[in-house]
């Protein structure tokens, strides 16, 4: 497997591509619910942002988390400006966990819809508590916050990181969240879960 240029560009003349009048590729940017829609099909991971307030482990589940920078090491959150867990995020250490495909009853509890006889391992300690079993986990200190219109993204430094490699990730595609299956062959795809 060769390693990938993300950051490399590549061009092509306009004078040479394809295009379509502009009024037939946009859709209506006036309809909110189309944009979501069109926006879902973006396939995500899912983390559990957690923290903890007086006595309490907290947690939000969000699909919008990406890395930003390794030196120094950031990441960025994605949070509703009506989120409870917003002020908290830009005020104390936090976790980012991203949820193994074994954790869609973590995902939900922590999206308000707590599963019956569903128990939250926590792992406590200095920086912030996170969920154990966890695919990944990156525990961070505020960095900065960032007028996001509707959302305010939240830079996260990282002081503490780690994984499991045995693990799956949990999906979220098109409103349902889905999984990597195993094809004949050993190939990875999606499967849907409802």
């Amino acid at each position: 497997m060769t390693d990938i240029m993300w950051d490399s560009e590549i061009y092509e003349k306009a004078a040479d591509a394809k295009t379509l009048a502009s009024s037939a590729a946009t859709p209506s940017i006036a309809d909110p619910r189309q944009l979501r829609n069109t926006l879902g099909n973006f396939a995500t991971g899912v983390v559990v942002l957690t923290y903890r307030s007086g006595d309490h482990y907290y947690g939000v589940t969000v699909n919008s988390f990406t890395s930003v920078s390794l030196d120094p090491p950031l990441v960025l959150v994605s949070m509703q400006r009506t989120s409870r867990a917003l002020t908290y995020l830009l005020e104390r250490p936090f976790a980012v966990n991203v949820l193994g495909d074994n954790q869609l009853g973590t995902a939900l509890h922590f999206a308000g819809k707590p599963q019956d006889a569903h128990l939250i391992e926590w792992v406590g300690d200095d920086i912030a508590p996170r969920i154990n079993g966890s695919l990944a986990y990156f525990q961070c200190t505020p960095w900065a916050g960032y007028d996001g219109g509707d959302h305010v993204l939240v830079l996260g430094r990282v002081m503490s990181y780690g994984q499991q490699d045995d693990t799956q990730p949990l999906l979220f595609y098109r409103g349902r969240w889905s999984a990597l299956a195993q094809e004949a062959g050993g190939a990875r795809s999606e499967r849907s879960r409802s």
